[in-house]
This record gives C-alpha cells, structure tokens and sequence, in this order.
C-alpha cells in the first residue's frame, strides 16, 4: 500500500495529540494531585511545602493540554465540532477549577492570615474540580460521546478513578521532593491511592466493554486478548515494586530511592495511556469518525507540521530543563523561604 500523505499525516498528528495528553498527565497530574491532598494536612506550613514542590512547575505543565486541543482543532476539524459540543459542560467545569486553582495558589500566599484558609480550601476544590472534569471528559469520549444516562454514569466513575490516578502522582512526587513528615505522609497516602487507583481500573475495564461493542471485541476476541495482557501484567508489577519499595524508603534517610514511586507510578499511567489509546485507534470519535475521515487537507496537516516541529521541542526542553534546575529536595530557609 502506497503511503502518500493523506494516510501517514492524520497518523502523526494523532501521535502528536496523543503525545501531548500523556506529558499533561505526567506533569500535570502531580501538582494537581498534590491539590488533591490537601484536605489531609491540617497544618498550615505543610500545606506550603507541599506547595514548593510544584511551584516552579506548575504553570508551565498546562501548557500541554493547550498543545493537545490545538492539534485536535487544526489537524481533524471535523471532529473538533462534536467533540467539544458534548464536552462542553465539563470542559468548562474544567477551565473554571483551573482558574480558581491559579488565582487560589497566587492569593493563599498575599491574602490577610485569616483569608488563607479560604485560599487553601479553594485551591483545592479548584484541583478537585478539574480532575473530576478532565476524568468526566475521558469517560464521555471513550464512549463515542454517548450522553446516555449510562453514558454519564459510566464518565463519571472514570472521573473520580482519575482523581485515586492523580492522587496517586501528587503522593509519589511528594516522595521524591519533601523531606521528614510530609514525606512520610505520602509514603501512606502513595499505598492507599494506589490501591484505589487500581481497584478504579478493575471497575473501568469491566465497564467499558459494556459501553462500547468495538472496545470489547479489541480486548476479548483473539489473539487482540493476547496482544493486549502485557499491559495490565506490566501494571501489576509496576505497584508491586512500589509496594516492596516502600517500606525501605520510609527507613532510608538518603533519599536514594526517592524517585522509585514516581517513575513507576508514570509508568503505569503509560501503560493505561496505551491500552486506552489501542482501544480509539484509528478512531477519532469512537465508532463513528476514523482519523482519515476527520483529518484535515494534506496541505494544512504540512504546514502545520512544521510549526509543531519547531514548537514541540521547544516545550520538552524548558519543561526539562526547569526540572533539572529545580532538581532535588525542597529546602526551607527560615529568611526567604522556600
């Protein structure tokens, strides 16, 4: 079969899209799931270091989503229109907590003392409310944008998994950042997220083939079933590290595996990230919309290409490099703080 470009740019572009959801999740997901904590730790000057965290990062990590839904728009317009009229609703639930969590992370720091605690508990419900929103979003999507009662119900529950999911990478950054007790309060909050984050998969995976006949016959007809069973093995051994590792990283004043959880928590979001994406593609709309029938003229997927080209490396390296320069633990300094 030829490849011209009307075959291989709409695969690219997809890559592309994909790609830049899953840098969201990684990076993004942490200092949201670090929100998502906050409810836990009752101290005010906790709360702050878990703040310091992800202060230098946490700005420069949205611009991701923005990356994604600007390749949707331009590269498969015709998908773009019905995407974003059945998630709308929650796509401005979702801009509005990120709103309120920006505003709240700025003020809970300038406001008068007795006004902090309102910032706080507005930072936080601006996490939990974009979480719930971006999980709800995903749920609507795996379904071919099904608004059914059983639809919503089904978005939902992948919304709040998306919070155990995210909780799960805030408590695990924790690990690798903070010191003392904060840290030791995400070595507990890291086992119990993780158990739900995986008991919310369990309920995911049993659902969605009930939603979807195209899902259930890419998982359970063969040999996709055996294609498709490294990836949950992959998980499993992935929380099992976790959990063998913590206990020597709750006694280890080194700091030497401090990094473990993260990356194995990263890395079970990829493997999630991959069976969700094997169960869409080549879709655009589940069931209703490939990405060649949606995608826009060759020509503009061309031109496009050449400002992701120059833009998409653009973002890798200042994400990198402002994480290789705010590299290690948090320090704090009685003088100038943090």
């Amino acid at each position: 079969m030829v490849m011209d470009a009307a075959t291989i740019l709409p695969v690219i572009f997809a890559f592309l899209m994909a790609a830049a959801v899953f840098f969201y999740i990684i990076f993004d997901g942490y200092d949201l799931g670090v929100g998502l904590l906050f409810p836990f730790v009752k101290n005010r000057a906790d709360r702050d270091s878990m703040v310091a965290t992800i202060d230098p990062f946490w700005d420069a990590n949205e611009t991701w989503i923005v990356l994604g839904i600007g390749v949707i728009f331009i590269a498969f317009p015709k998908a773009y229109g019905d995407i974003l009229v059945t998630l709308y609703i929650p796509t401005v639930l979702m801009l509005g907590g990120l709103i309120l969590r920006g505003a709240a992370f700025d003020f809970r720091n300038t406001a008068k003392e007795h006004h902090r605690g309102l910032w706080d508990a507005l930072f936080s419900i601006g996490s939990y409310v974009a979480t719930l929103s971006q999980g709800v979003m995903v749920g609507l999507y795996a379904t071919g944008l099904d608004t059914s009662l059983g639809g919503w119900a089904f978005a939902i529950l992948v919304g709040i998994s998306v919070c155990f999911g995210y909780a799960l990478l805030g408590s695990a950054w924790l690990i690798f950042k903070s010191k003392d007790h904060i840290r030791q309060m995400a070595i507990k909050t890291v086992r119990n997220s993780i158990f739900l984050a995986f008991l919310a998969i369990v309920l995911i995976s049993a659902a969605t083939p009930l939603v979807s006949t195209t899902v259930y016959n890419k998982w359970f007809t063969f040999p996709n079933i055996i294609y498709l069973a490294p990836v949950p093995l992959a998980c499993v051994i992935l929380a099992f590290i976790i959990f063998r590792m913590l206990p020597k990283i709750a006694v280890d004043n080194t700091f030497q595996y401090d990094w473990v959880p993260y990356l194995c928590a990263v890395l079970i979001v990829l493997c999630a990230f991959i069976g969700f994406s094997y169960s869409i593609f080549p879709d655009i709309i589940l069931g209703k919309l490939t990405i060649w029938e949606a995608s826009a003229a060759p020509a503009s997927l061309e031109f496009t290409l050449w400002g992701v080209a120059i833009v998409l490396p653009m973002i890798l390296a200042y994400t990198f490099y402002v994480h290789r320069i705010f590299k290690g633990k948090i320090e704090h300094d009685h003088h100038v703080g943090y």
